[in-house]
């Protein structure tokens, strides 16, 4: 086995500078997948469009997912290259996305995209032919690695999945299915955006020593969500070994109504609980019942403010402050851009300059 010492420590040189900008630059990458309140509405009650769009738009925000097809595309150039590799991808993450929802099957999802992390970080070193670099070995079969990868992949987006729909809900296949086509839309128009970019950036002469550290950025960005997800689940074991002292509220408000539930840190629910909920300033509290899962719901008055507090047999202690009458504040007068759309513009531009050097470039070379 050819095992070169020097080259392999320069590369670990540039990764060391590369990490700590990129751990500035991914502090959130940890959550990419993490579906916000608005995403749990659509998934529980919303329309066929409503469930396509949550697909596209967890696929278009999940970081980790579009590095990795990133480094797919990378020398890709046939449209016929790209459609083969591309198929095999989503045929993998299809299969587990559906079995894997379907049957419940489930793991932590800290150690699932630890896992993607890696697949990151794989494609980058097999993109700068670091198997025979420096390991003197023949990487494995890209289309079948690119199918197993796809099959992990598709573990993550179930976990995911599987947060925001109930296993015995009757329409929970077409969600799955909905869902799937969703995430296929939103991967087809990030592989657009890559496509464009690369094609221009691929004409220029700069462009072996750019996607040369291009992909070292890759397995950079590999190792640090790899890092961050591995932290984030032992922080996550250390609060379920001392999870049942810690009381969390999560409400959910409209005008007059308050719905939520009540749970110990490592998830446990307090269950058949009686809850006190007392206006801030006058009235009289009132006390709530939990139910078999530590749910609730009370109707109080708009634009006030409860203390919603709770005690277990052991005496353990939680309190929440909750307001009503904000649920349906105006802010139509606001604009919020997703990070995605802000990455995908500044991608198509990179085509720009790209495109503005060829002629020079010609005319230097005649």
């Amino acid at each position: 086995m050819n095992f070169s010492i020097q080259p392999l420590s320069t590369l670990l040189l540039r990764l060391a500078l590369f990490i700590p900008l990129l751990s500035l630059l991914l502090p959130t990458a940890a959550h990419a997948h993490d579906m916000s309140e608005l995403a749990q509405e659509r998934m529980a009650s919303g329309g066929y469009l409503e469930v396509i769009w949550t697909g596209a738009e967890h696929m278009m925000s999940g970081y980790d997912h579009l590095l990795f097809l990133l480094g797919v595309m990378f020398f890709l150039t046939r449209f016929i290259d790209i459609l083969k590799f591309i198929t095999a991808f989503t045929v993998g993450h299809t299969i587990t996305l559906i079995i894997a929802t379907y049957a419940s099957i489930s793991a932590n999802h800290y150690l699932i995209d630890a896992v993607i992390a890696v697949t990151v970080a794989y494609k980058g070193f097999e993109n700068i032919n670091g198997f025979q670099r420096w390991l003197g070995i023949r990487p494995p079969n890209l289309l079948f690695m690119v199918f197993l990868f796809g099959l992990i992949h598709g573990f993550g987006l179930s976990a995911q999945l599987q947060d925001v729909t109930l296993a015995d809900d009757p329409n929970l296949l077409g969600k799955i299915l909905l869902f799937n086509v969703g995430v296929e839309v939103g991967q087809v128009v990030a592989l657009l955006v890559m496509a464009v970019a690369i094609r221009a950036w691929q004409k220029l002469p700069l462009w072996p020593k750019l996607s040369y550290r291009i992909n070292l950025g890759l397995i950079a960005a590999g190792f640090v969500l790899l890092v961050v997800q591995l932290t984030g689940y032992f922080q996550e074991r250390q609060i379920e070994r001392s999870g049942d002292s810690v009381i969390e509220f999560e409400i959910f408000t409209d005008v007059q109504t308050m719905i939520g539930q009540v749970r110990y840190a490592n998830g446990e629910p307090l269950a058949e609980t009686t809850l006190s909920i007392e206006p801030i300033g006058e009235g009289q509290p009132a006390n709530v019942q939990t139910d078999a899962g530590g749910w609730f719901a009370f109707t109080g008055q708009a634009d006030r403010e409860y203390r919603v507090h709770v005690e277990d047999v052991r005496g353990i202690q939680g309190e929440s402050r909750v307001s009503l009458g904000r649920a349906a504040d105006d802010h139509s007068h606001e604009y919020h851009i997703p990070l995605y759309w802000i990455i995908a513009v500044l991608v198509l531009l990179s085509a720009i300059p790209a495109r503005m050097a060829r002629p020079r470039t010609a005319a230097s070379e005649g």
